[in-house]
């Protein structure tokens, strides 16, 4: 690839994680709004409106800070970080807008309007995970920009190194999401390694493995992240 690719792959990865700064940014700006309202649960009657805490907005912004110093630093392992923080956001922003719309403080199938803070938590949703696709492009021009390895055609064939904790951030992924972008990061990154070293390298079913339970897991996040988002209910 032409000597230039390297600077175009970090520029894809620092555009992905501003837009997971931006999206942390409105998360931030949530809680300073009413999510939604409906009719409240008997005995009370009449309207409840939910919000959130405060104290989200001040981690929110602890979190969109740390992921501009992955946008300013060119350093990978902090872009892959700034990767981690930006899911958790999309996460947070996902699990806050549908906990909001099925409160037990509103009757059973109320009818839930959202109001600004819930526009922009599916905003900061949205922008998060468009982040995340833009950062893995990124990482995915980065290996293959890899220079040629200098593996010896000779004895003990060697693990890429990322293949491991491919499967292992994968894996934890399914649990724990915040590691699934990770996943895939460190899967293409293994993918592009053993590309480097003319199939010297072993762990390509490791790597495949985290990058496909990775994409599984971001998948599955897009898909109830966004449907809950607008269709989530109280008792439903």
């Amino acid at each position: 690839m032409p000597d230039a690719s390297l600077p175009r792959a970090i520029a894809t990865i620092r555009a992905g994680l501003g837009l997971g700064a931006l999206a942390a940014a409105l998360l931030a700006l949530a809680p300073l709004f009413d999510i939604a309202d409906g009719p409240a649960a008997p005995p009370r009657g009449g309207t409840f409106t939910a919000g959130i805490g405060i104290s989200v907005s001040a981690i929110a912004f602890t979190a969109c800070l740390a992921i501009v110093v992955g946008v300013v630093r060119e350093i990978l392992w902090i872009h892959l970080l700034g990767l981690v923080l930006v899911t958790g956001v999309a996460l947070v922003a996902g699990l806050l807008v549908i906990v909001a719309r099925t409160s037990d403080s509103f009757a059973d199938g109320a009818d839930v309007t959202l109001h600004g803070g819930g526009f922009l938590l599916i905003g900061s949703f949205w922008i998060a995970l468009a982040g995340i696709v833009v950062a893995l492009v990124g990482v995915r021009m980065v290996a293959i920009a890899a220079p040629p390895g200098t593996i010896p055609r000779t004895g003990p064939q060697q693990r890429a190194r990322t293949a491991p904790l491919a499967a292992m951030l994968g894996t934890v992924g399914v649990v724990i999401v915040i590691t699934s972008a990770l996943a895939v990061a460190y899967g293409v990154l293994a993918l592009g390694d053993i590309r480097a070293s003319g199939e010297r390298l072993t762990g390509r079913g490791m790597a495949v493995a985290g990058i496909a339970l990775g994409i599984l897991v971001l998948s599955l996040l897009a898909a109830i992240g966004g449907v809950g988002a607008w269709v989530a209910s109280p008792g439903g």
